[in-house]
């Protein structure tokens, strides 16, 4: 097909004529011109931009870019570009890497650059490695009448984007520096306060004279909290098949005291966030994650010699080790919203990779490069929690971490990385398992035999996140 299909319909409804220029087929748009020896200044190119408000197509001379400043200044967005794969995404009748610059054949918003109504003609991509469009100035210019019209100081040379590498620099999550961070976070920001219930449960934790009795009684202070913790303990994944009339029950015959305490926990403090259900990095599928994590994190644990993880505190972490993607939509409602956007739209790109495109933008420029583990370490260290949960959350998305409470990063990267075989791990982490059993002192054979057991629970598991949302 040597043209888009959406748009050539959109061409032909308009009646708007252009010509179809074959050439040898060509990867890329530079190699494109030399085949079909077309001179590169009278060739205009899109670039595709989005923030919260939606997606924007920038259409520019080839060889400029917009200058995203200037332009987020001119027109009040906080726009921020797309790689080239998520682009893919929205032309979805296009090979990848050709993307048509006609915005309304893809029902977007459209910017241009001035410059281009003055050309005589102009050459686009069609959607297709072997054919070029060239229209001439009447009909670019009708193809173009519901775009705004930029001038010349919004374009720019082009220029490597520097938050396009595809490897983060891995944070600095030593205690000192996050001390450091945390100070400055606090100055700009108001941290949320731990939930009431919450802070109550988590001193029941800390008083060894604490009764299943008492932590119920905290628990059914928040009805919603309590039917959480009913629904977990009659739930297949315990397999118990007696009657439970209460969360004293549940606590004292299924769950058991410190399983309830750390998952009503974790629950109670979710409730600082007003958050989205949908979406890859909304409530349900961040308790699906957790679940998944916490329960295999905790298994693991007791392979670990030498008495070196416990394994509640294992538990506790794989819950909160990914709370700084709640704060993070607390702080910085805009950039989560259009994380979330990203991160649906290319499910295969790291996480850590379109934080650094985000974080760059609005309110959240003073925190660039920090992503969501140093920020979930930040607040669950101002809640005051385990040194164990809030080292590992800033260490978990470090690549060949060592450090602080190392082998708890290492569970949960761990964790993560067989967590992948079932679309739930962190992208970040290297596909290697056996890698960090040998560094926990754990065989391999066991740690794909934990896993395997826990497969077994996935769909128990999915279903109580699907409830906690």
């Amino acid at each position: 097909m040597p043209l888009a299909s959406r748009v050539m319909q959109y061409l032909n409804r308009q009646g708007v004529p252009y010509q179809q220029i074959h050439h040898d087929r060509a990867g890329n748009i530079d190699a494109a011109l030399k085949a079909a020896e077309v001179l590169p200044d009278c060739v205009a190119v899109a670039e595709i931009l989005v923030d919260a408000k939606g997606v924007v197509m920038a259409i520019t001379e080839f060889g400029t870019q917009m200058n995203l400043d200037a332009l987020n200044s001119a027109i009040r967005r906080n726009l921020q570009r797309l790689t080239g794969r998520q682009a893919d995404r929205l032309f979805r009748d296009c090979e990848p890497g050709s993307h048509p610059p006609i915005a309304n054949a893809y029902g977007v918003h459209a910017v241009c650059d001035e410059r281009l109504f003055a050309k005589e003609q102009i050459y686009i991509q069609s959607g297709c490695h072997n054919t070029l469009l060239r229209l001439d100035r009447e009909s670019f210019q009708r193809v173009m009448s519901s775009a705004i019209k930029l001038k010349q100081g919004c374009c720019e040379a082009q220029a490597m984007n520097p938050l396009s590498s595809d490897t983060p620099e891995s944070p600095d999550v030593g205690e000192a520096n996050a001390e450091r961070v945390a100070e400055r976070l606090k100055r700009l920001y108001k941290l949320p306060p731990m939930p009431t219930v919450a802070t109550r449960i988590l001193q029941a934790t800390s008083d060894p004279d604490a009764t299943a009795g008492e932590l119920a009684a905290i628990i059914e202070q928040d009805p919603s909290l309590a039917a959480q913790i009913m629904r977990q303990a009659r739930s297949a994944l315990y397999g118990y098949r007696g009657k439970l009339e209460s969360v004293k029950d549940a606590v004292m015959r299924v769950l058991g005291f410190e399983r309830v305490s750390q998952l009503a926990l974790s629950i109670s403090a979710s409730k600082a966030f007003d958050l989205p259900n949908e979406g890859p990095l909304g409530i349900v599928c961040f308790w699906r994650h957790a679940l998944h994590v916490s329960l295999l994190a905790q298994r693991l644990a007791f392979h670990v010699p030498d008495d070196r993880i416990n394994p509640s505190l294992a538990y506790l972490t794989g819950l909160l080790h990914n709370f700084g993607i709640l704060l993070l939509g607390h702080l910085f409602r805009p950039e989560y919203t259009m994380l979330n956007k990203l991160a649906e739209a290319d499910p295969m790109a790291e996480l850590a990779v379109l934080e650094k495109q985000v974080l760059g933008m609005g309110g959240a420029k003073e925190l660039v490069g920090l992503g969501h583990g140093m920020l979930g370490s930040i607040l669950l260290e101002h809640w005051r929690l385990p040194k164990e949960v809030s080292m590992t959350a800033a260490g978990h998305q470090v690549k060949d971490y060592h450090g602080p409470y190392e082998d708890y990063v290492l569970l949960i990267q761990l964790s993560n990385c067989l967590l992948k075989e079932l679309e739930l791990g962190d992208d970040q982490v290297p596909d290697d398992p056996v890698y960090y059993a040998k560094r926990l002192d754990i065989q391999p054979e066991i740690v794909f035999e934990v896993f395997e057991q826990l497969k077994q629970s996935s769909d128990s598991l999915n279903q109580l996140a699907s409830k906690m949302g």
